[in-house]
């Protein structure tokens, strides 16, 4: 459960002074009763009185306006894939990291890769240097296979990136 309070300047809301205790979405129009896509945007209505709220999710494609009755609403995202929604078969960071470095053609990817593995602490970070051609590499140690990398650092545009991260939220966690 999410703890609310209805002053946020991000929420239309009916003058309430309370905290308030909010669920998780749902992940289910309460409108078509149909599951919620990954990236799909729906609203969420919070309605009730001070002893017990109600929150349901609704489709944007369902939506007409909020009910008079309710205390707060909002628009949002379906930002998180569940693991059950994610193939057996699908690739992990890791796999891309190791399938990446024997394929050399996408240097932007793979440190855009390295960089995530580094925040997820799967690799350390060890320094930046230089090669012979003048090209900048990023050192890093593998604890897991106990191996040093030298990623050339590959910053990509915003369009490439935007391909990078659909490719990366793909992934299995």
């Amino acid at each position: 459960m999410r703890h609310f309070l209805y002053d946020s300047p991000n929420v239309h809301y009916q003058p309430c002074t309370t905290c308030v205790e909010v669920p998780r979405p749902s992940r289910t129009c309460s409108v078509s009763r149909r599951e919620l896509r990954p990236n799909e945007l729906f609203y969420s209505v919070v309605s009730g009185d001070c002893e017990r709220y109600i929150r349901k999710d609704i489709a944007a494609d369902h939506w007409t306006a909020p009910p008079k009755d309710c205390v707060g609403w909002w628009k949002s995202t379906v930002k998180h894939i569940r693991e059950s929604d994610v193939p057996e078969d699908a690739e992990t960071p890791q796999s891309l990291f190791a399938r990446l470095l024997t394929q050399p053609g996408e240097p932007d990817t793979l440190y855009i890769v390295t960089l995530l593995l580094l925040r997820r602490k799967q690799l350390r970070y060890e320094r930046e240097l230089t090669d012979e051609q003048g090209n900048r590499l990023l050192e890093v140690y593998s604890p897991e296979t106990n191996t040093l990398y030298q990623i050339p650092i590959a910053l990509p545009d915003q369009d490439r990136l935007e391909e990078i991260q659909c490719q990366l939220s793909a992934l299995k966690k």
